[in-house]
């Protein structure tokens, strides 16, 4: 039998986004980049939410972070 290697990484998709955070002046981008089967797009702000304030044993849940665009890349 031939040993083909690992397996092809997961197709995934890069989003540019546009948020602010609530309560906070000013807009800020950042790039998200989605894994299919493990996150979608609604889970763009809990995941700038966890980038933005780690929380040991915590589960961020975006609320803070408000999307003003999201583009695909």
């Amino acid at each position: 039998m031939r040993d083909l290697g690992p397996p092809p990484p997961p197709d995934t998709t890069t989003y540019r986004v546009r948020y602010a955070l609530a309560g906070r002046p000013g807009v800020r981008q950042a790039e998200v980049t989605l894994v299919p089967g493990h996150s979608r797009e609604s889970d763009i702000p809990a995941l700038l939410d966890a980038r933005l304030h780690p929380r040991p044993g915590g589960r961020p849940d975006g609320r803070r972070v408000v999307l003003l665009d999201v583009t695909e890349v």
